[in-house]
């Protein structure tokens, strides 16, 4: 599964590595799309742990921990849009970043509780294998106050994947097989919420009347 998510890693890249971060408004979008799926984090683990057997009460305690990791993430997306000098309702909640946390809710009450794993495993490994580049591009462009979400899953975040691997190695070859199509269902739709991002007709225009 290691492997796999590698091969994910490096098909995200290629979208990271193109993304204009320079540009505000692409940031900005970011950061607005990571805000409105964000949003839904602790909820998603908190449904993934309300629905986890009695028998799984070392997943049960690792989801409700990983809510408490997660708590008020979303206003450090917020702030550092608010840092750029620019607001949320410019920048309204795309098709794509709704399907992308949607499809979460359908997985944890349809398939399992675990299915969840495979959206967390592609989000933390972005985090730690493709975020720190990222963050630098960011900073130098727009300052450190306005790149706090970044820094917070480069710097601090950094045991959140190995912890999932961990709870991954006991579970079965169904489990694990629902993990992996999540997995590269959400580095799909992940690389689309960037390259929209990156390709918005909004970003051209305004920097063109900037």
């Amino acid at each position: 599964m290691r492997e796999a998510l590698n091969v994910l890693l490096n098909n995200v890249k290629k979208e990271m590595s193109a993304c204009p971060w320079e540009n505000p408004y692409a940031y900005a979008d970011f950061l607005a799309q990571t805000y409105y799926y964000v949003c839904h984090s602790t909820r998603l683990l908190g449904l993934a742990a309300g629905l986890c057997r009695v028998d799984r009460d070392l997943l049960h305690r690792r989801f409700v921990q990983h809510i408490g990791e997660e708590k008020l993430h979303e206003r450090l997306a917020l702030n550092d849009l608010r840092g750029l000098g620019l607001k949320l309702e410019d920048f309204p909640e795309r098709s794509i970043t709704k399907a992308f946390y949607e499809a979460q809710y359908y997985k944890i009450e349809r398939l399992d509780p675990t299915a969840l794993f495979g959206y967390i495993l592609l989000l933390e490994g972005v985090a730690v294998s493709l975020c720190p580049e990222i963050y630098q591009r960011i900073a130098r462009a727009h300052g450190k106050q306005c790149a706090n979400f970044l820094r917070v899953h480069v710097e601090e975040d950094v045991d959140h994947l190995p912890k999932a691997f961990a709870q991954i190695e006991g579970l079965s070859a169904s489990q694990k097989n629902d993990i992996m199509i999540n997995m590269a269902q959400t580095a799909d739709l992940y690389g689309k919420i960037i390259a929209q991002a990156a390709q918005s007709p909004s970003v051209d225009a305004r920097a063109r009347a900037a």
